[in-house]
C-alpha cells in the first residue's frame, strides 16, 4: 500500500511513521525547509510505542508522488480545502482522501472534492510534539477512529486501520464518526480556547477553582451544540471529559495555543468559531465561545493582522 502524508509535523510523522513500521510505502508532502530537513532522515519518536524508522520519503508537491492508493490529511483546519484540492492528482484512480483534523466539519469539505464512499474522516488522540526536525516525543493515547457519516469506509482506509493495528495502535473503524468528533471537540474546543486567553498550561488551568468555572461553561456549550445538532454524546460527557483533561502533564498546551505563542495563523474559526456559528444557527446560548472567538480574532491571521495600523 502506498500512502501519501500531508503535513508532516508531529501527528503527521507519528502516525506516518507507524504505518511504514507496519510494512507501508510511506511518503511525506512537505513544504518550504521541511524537505531538506526531513528528506532521507531518520524518523525518531519516543512514548509508549517508542520506534524509530531508518529514512524517510518526501516531497515538496503531490503531484510528484502519485500514484498513491490513499492521502492523509494531517493539515491544519485553514489548510484542508486547499490540501485536499492539491492532493486529488496524486491519488490512483479510485483512491481515498482521510482528514485528520479537530473540528467537526471535515468531511464537509473533502465532499467537494470526491464522492463519500473514496472519503473517510477521523480522530487521533496522543499530545505530540516535535523536539527535533524528525523526532516526535508523545503521551497520551497511541489511538486513531476512523469513519464516514454517509458511506462505509473505503477498502484502503481498512487496510490503514489493519496496519496500524499491527504495530499496537488503538485503531478503530465508527459508524457514527460524528459522534466520535464532536466527542473528542468538547475537549479540544475548550481547552484551545482557555489556553490561548489565560497563557497557562493545563496544570494551573485544570485545577484553579477560578478558571475552572469558566472551562465547566465551555464544556458545557460544546456539549449543548453538539447534542442539538444530532451528536450521541453521553451523559456524563462533561465529567469525563473535565476528568480527562485533568490528566494532562503540567505543562501542555494545546495546539492553537502553540500557534499563538508562535505568530502562526489559529485554527479559531474552525473551533471556539464553530461552537459560536452553530449556536448562533441552532438557538443555543454559547456566550463563553462568542467571548474567546471575538477576543481571539485579532491574533487568528497572524500577529501582523492584529498590529495598530
Amino acid at each position: 500500500m502506498r500512502v501519501a502524508v500531508m503535513g508532516a509535523g508531529a501527528i503527521g510523522l507519528l502516525y506516518g511513521g507507524w504505518l511504514q513500521k507496519g510494512g507501508a510505502d510511506v511518503i511525506y508532502i512537505a513544504r518550504g525547509a521541511r524537505v531538506a530537513e526531513l528528506d532521507k532522515s531518520a524518523l525518531s519518536v519516543q512514548g509508549r510505542l517508542s520506534f524509530s524508522v531508518p529514512t524517510l520519503k518526501v516531497a515538496p508537491d503531490p503531484r510528484l508522488v502519485g500514484p498513491v492508493d490513499v492521502v492523509i490529511l494531517c493539515v491544519k483546519l485553514y489548510d484542508l480545502e486547499e490540501a485536499a484540492k492539491s492532493a486529488l492528482p496524486a491519488l490512483k484512480p479510485g483512491g481515498a482522501l482521510v482528514g485528520i483534523q479537530n473540528g467537526v466539519n471535515a468531511m464537509e469539505t473533502l465532499q467537494r472534492f470526491l464522492p463519500a464512499e473514496q472519503l473517510a474522516v477521523g480522530s487521533v488522540y496522543p499530545v505530540a510534539k516535535l523536539s527535533g526536525a524528525a523526532s516526535v516525543t508523545y503521551g497520551g493515547l497511541e489511538r486513531i477512529v476512523l469513519g464516514n457519516p454517509d458511506a462505509d469506509i473505503p477498502d484502503v482506509v481498512k487496510g490503514l486501520l489493519e496496519t496500524w493495528s499491527s504495530v499496537g495502535v488503538d485503531a478503530s473503524h465508527a459508524t457514527d464518526i460524528q459522534s466520535v468528533l464532536w466527542q473528542k471537540f468538547i475537549g479540544v474546543a475548550t481547552g484551545s480556547a482557555i489556553n490561548c486567553l489565560t497563557r497557562l498550561p493545563a496544570g494551573v488551568v485544570y485545577h484553579d477553582d477560578g478558571i475552572l468555572k469558566y472551562v465547566k461553561q465551555a464544556i458545557s456549550e460544546v456539549i449543548d451544540v453538539g447534542r442539538v445538532a444530532g451528536a450521541n454524546i453521553p451523559a456524563k460527557a462533561a465529567e469525563t471529559t473535565l476528568a480527562y483533561l485533568k490528566t494532562f502533564p503540567f505543562n501542555a498546551i494545546a495546539s492553537m495555543r502553540v500557534d499563538l505563542d508562535a505568530g502562526r495563523k489559529l485554527e479559531l474559526e474552525g473551533l471556539s468559531g464553530e461552537v459560536a456559528r452553530l449556536g448562533r444557527l441552532l438557538s443555543v446560548p454559547t456566550p463563553f465561545h462568542q467571548m474567546a472567538y471575538d477576543m481571539l480574532l485579532p491574533f487568528r491571521d497572524g500577529p501582523a493582522a492584529a498590529a495598530p495600523r
